[in-house]
């Protein structure tokens, strides 16, 4: 016959269920102080406490652990409205079921069976581990959710000529001409080789402004910048007939061009100013 201790199988629940409604709270970003997680663990350790006691058969039901897991969100969480709480009621399972995944699989490894053959060890690294599998996670469907929400297709208008490129909408991107005042989108100068005007293209190959006619240069933009490890710096650039996103057309706009790439896996080729869309119709 196997020993339960009640402390220990309270301080074991306790730690369990914060690093639970942890790892809900991160991957949801709902307010919840650390108080409250505590608060949270210590009544979910407690349920398990009681489980033990006699006459405990209400608290084995299927049923009773679903209302006590919704009390128990309710009880940690600062939620505003119901669909905030279905959502953190599934992500709390979900978190749960993937802590419990982990320890099974350590457990196997280890060649352990049943909730006795948890050692302190095995809780802690697959916890652990648990953890940070979820909180690695989390990050990266974030980043890319915001990455295919902030990206989309263009397409840049010059003398009769088109060509398409993806934009990433940048928010740190406050360029402005400061001669008209337009914003600037940002945009490597080789996934527009097509509708590049030649006066641009050959300055920006061969260099100098002085060996090209003034009316040439007349189209030529340069547009300040200033960035982390570079003061001063100076993009080259053009005035575009215009540019669509979508259903809306863009005029008020001026495209920089630059030489370098602007994503690393080369999901999108320019950077575009927020406020561009502001001046389309």
């Amino acid at each position: 016959m196997n020993t339960v201790y009640i402390d220990e199988l309270f301080i074991l629940n306790a730690v369990v269920n914060y690093a639970l409604l942890a790892a809900t709270r991160r991957i949801i970003r709902l307010k919840s102080s650390k108080a409250r997680l505590l608060l949270g663990s210590i009544i979910g350790a407690a349920y398990a406490v009681f489980m033990f006691l006699p006459h405990n058969k209400l608290l084995y039901t299927m049923a009773s652990k679903f209302i006590f897991s919704l009390l128990l969100v309710a009880v940690t969480y600062n939620i505003k409205t119901f669909r905030q709480y279905i959502k953190a009621a599934s992500v709390f399972y979900m978190v749960s079921f993937a802590f419990g995944g982990a320890v099974y699989g350590f457990l196997s490894f280890a060649g352990k069976e049943g909730a006795f053959g948890l050692t302190f060890k095995i809780f802690v690294i697959s916890t652990s581990a648990a953890y940070c599998c979820i909180a690695l996670l989390s990050s990266y469907c974030k980043r890319l959710y915001l990455k295919e929400r902030h990206i989309s297709a263009a397409t840049v208008s010059v003398g009769g000529k088109t060509q398409k490129i993806n934009c990433f909408m940048d928010t740190g991107n406050s360029l402005y001409d400061p001669i008209s005042g337009s914003p600037v989108m940002v945009v490597q100068y080789k996934s527009l080789l097509p509708v590049i005007p030649p006066c641009i293209l050959a300055y920006l190959e061969e260099g100098g402004i002085c060996k090209f006619p003034d009316a040439a240069n007349a189209k030529i933009k340069f547009i300040p910048y200033n960035c982390i490890g570079e003061k001063n710096g100076v993009i080259v650039g053009f005035k575009p007939d215009s540019v669509c996103f979508g259903e809306k057309t863009v005029h008020d706009i001026v495209i920089g061009l630059c030489e370098n790439s602007l994503s690393v896996d080369s999901s999108y080729e320019a950077l575009t100013n927020p406020y561009v869309l502001e001046g389309g119709s």
